[in-house]
């Protein structure tokens, strides 16, 4: 019995150490933000969008993409069915687009929109 608790914590510990530890919600993501001072990758995302559905499968499967995300943005994803996030936000015709935001939602890089690789978000949001 011990040896089956143990495996099943080591395997909930393995499955998500790989993966992006996603918020759902805007403003809890902006509170996280503002209480640990790192900028938020925020997502947005439609239903339809094969580029979208794309960015999941490849890119945000990149282990150094999931560690860096993981410790230096809080990362949320938004709908267009979403309420809770700045107007701002919906300013684009290209989707998936990627923003990085202060904890006080200021802009922190020019968006990221359409296809993007693991190297591109490295690069150009990640820093490295």
């Amino acid at each position: 019995m011990m040896q089956r608790t143990l495996a099943t914590l080591l395997l909930t510990i393995q499955l998500f150490a790989d993966t992006i530890q996603w918020m759902g919600s805007f403003d809890k993501a902006l509170v996280l933000a503002q209480q640990s001072g790192k900028p938020m990758l925020v997502v947005l995302v439609t239903r339809e969008c094969g580029a979208c559905r794309e960015l999941f499968a490849t890119t945000f499967r990149d282990k150094d993409v999931v560690d860096l995300v993981n410790e230096k943005t809080i990362a949320v994803i938004v709908t267009e069915e979403n309420e809770d996030y700045p107007i701002e936000l919906l300013y684009t015709l290209v989707y998936p687009t990627l923003f990085l935001l202060s904890p006080q939602e200021v802009f922190l890089k020019e968006p990221l929109r359409g296809t993007v690789d693991a190297s591109l978000l490295k690069e150009k949001f990640l820093n490295e």
